[in-house]
């Protein structure tokens, strides 16, 4: 089947929202400041390459079980 990139919808999501942490009454910023992890955070928050995410998605494959066993023996 072939889909066209352009269809698909990329949805980008933060691991680590400290906004949405703190609107719900857990401020973490001054123990991850205390900790010097911002830069661990932002690195894991830190860009989504959205046309390799594409380009995955159109290449995978999916197996079932048996599928799979029969291609190990």
């Amino acid at each position: 089947m072939s889909i066209p990139l352009d269809s698909l919808d990329v949805q980008i999501e933060s691991p680590v929202d400290f906004a949405s942490l703190k609107r719900n009454g857990l401020d973490m910023e001054a123990l991850i400041l205390a900790r010097n992890m911002f830069d661990y955070f932002n690195m894991l928050n830190g860009p989504t390459y959205v046309n390799m995410v594409k380009d995955f998605w159109i290449r995978a494959e999916i197996y079932d079980i048996e599928s799979a066993k029969s291609e190990e023996s």
